[in-house]
């Protein structure tokens, strides 16, 4: 190969008026008897090992309802191809290639395999470039934007924790021609102005996951996996649903301050409270998929609705108890139509003097709501930080 490429090199120079050369055309002698079909080590039957490294540029949104994420990254592949080796021909460390000439390359045909929809960036000008060093080590570097899948686990939504992976894989060929590896344990960065508005990123891993599929023989393809974790920040979330829910069940408390005789006023509060809990219950829970299982935030907004829902059927008790009062006081007085003065005197003290029994049971039971629903509650929300959050 070596040898071509001087004979192809020493032909330009005798064409040349002068012993001397432009790298335009040592380029072009270079590029005379390669062939950009074939991987680098096809004659020796040995597998081209590419390193690979990634540095995110940001990652635009992390979708639950689709299950995908969003993400602009550099792409950079290393790889050897002794065809290009023109180490002494010229006083060069590496050449710069466009867009143009990394066309006449061979480039490593690598691909996503949880790729939903990828791009390259044309603006202003393609965005790849390649480095052709005089050992005949390249390096190809290219600025994609892509969405990928990730499925995720909404056990803890919205307190929990995600990992989406993003796997990288060669599409023709296999193991016995390429090997994809990760350059070393830093070979993923990200920018200093990264930053997601509903996630933080607090760590990554590196890992291959080669795989075999069963056309030729269960051939193996080479695959290395970045694993991207995220812990989600629960601050939108306290402030649009916890703390507003929170205060609905506090306002739904007032009706037991409120005298059992102002039925309007108890009524009208216990639906409102209830009527708003179901509509800030269908708002959460709007822009997530239809999984099979119960999210912590349905948990939540569950628990908050029955708290407000009891109190409503609290005060349906309590005015029960009083209605069941006041008709037993005015079958008494029916009956007592018919019967002498000293009768009806005797049912009057018997009746009006001692305490009424429905009205101060239902008193009592106003009151001790005051404080079992606060306490209930209170321990509810122990168990549940503790239980999805610790």
């Amino acid at each position: 190969m070596r040898l071509t490429l001087l004979l192809s090199i020493l032909s330009l120079l005798f064409i040349s008026d002068v012993f001397c050369q432009t790298r335009t055309d040592f380029i072009r002698a270079l590029l005379v008897d390669y062939d950009n079909r074939i991987t680098p080590n096809f004659e020796q039957n040995i597998p081209t090992e590419v390193e690979v490294s990634l540095f995110i540029n940001s990652i635009d949104s992390i979708n639950e309802e689709t299950m995908d994420f969003t993400m602009n990254t550099f792409v950079q592949q290393e790889w050897k191809d002794t065809r290009l080796e023109f180490h002494g021909f010229i006083d060069v460390e590496y050449l710069e290639l466009d867009a143009g000439l990394i066309k006449e390359i061979w480039v490593p045909d690598l691909y996503f395999t949880n790729e939903k929809v990828a791009s390259f960036h044309d603006v202003t000008v393609p965005n790849k470039m390649l480095h052709l060093f005089s050992d005949g080590s390249i390096v190809y570097r290219l600025r994609i934007s892509l969405k990928a899948s990730c499925p995720m686990d909404l056990y803890k939504y919205p307190m929990d924790e995600q990992t989406c992976s993003l796997y990288l894989q060669s599409f023709a060929f296999t193991t016995n021609g390429i090997v994809f590896k990760w350059k070393n344990d830093s070979a993923v960065q990200k920018s200093n102005r990264f930053e997601l508005p509903q996630f933080r990123l607090v760590g990554n891993d590196t890992l291959e996951c080669n795989e075999s599929y069963g056309t030729n023989g269960n051939a193996t393809f080479s695959c290395i996996q970045l694993n991207l974790h995220f812990m989600r920040n629960i601050g939108y979330y306290m402030i649009q649903f916890f703390v507003p829910s929170v205060m609905i069940v506090l306002l739904s408390w007032v009706s037991f301050w409120l005298t059992i005789d102002a039925v309007p006023a108890r009524i009208s509060l216990g639906i409102l409270t209830v009527l708003t809990m179901t509509t800030q219950r269908s708002a959460g829970t709007a822009s997530l998929p239809r999984v099979s299982y119960i999210k912590a935030i349905d948990v939540w907004m569950g628990a908050c609705l029955v708290f407000v829902f009891a109190a409503l059927l609290e005060f349906a008790f309590v005015n029960v108890m009083e209605r069941r009062q006041i008709r037993r006081v005015q079958s008494v007085r029916l009956k007592g139509n018919g019967e002498s003065k000293p009768c009806l005197d005797e049912l009057e003290r018997n009746i009006y003097k001692p305490p009424m029994t429905g009205h101060k049971k239902a008193k009592t039971i106003d009151n001790v709501s005051r404080v079992v629903f606060p306490i209930s509650f209170i321990l509810f929300c122990a168990v549940y930080w503790v239980y999805y959050v610790m």
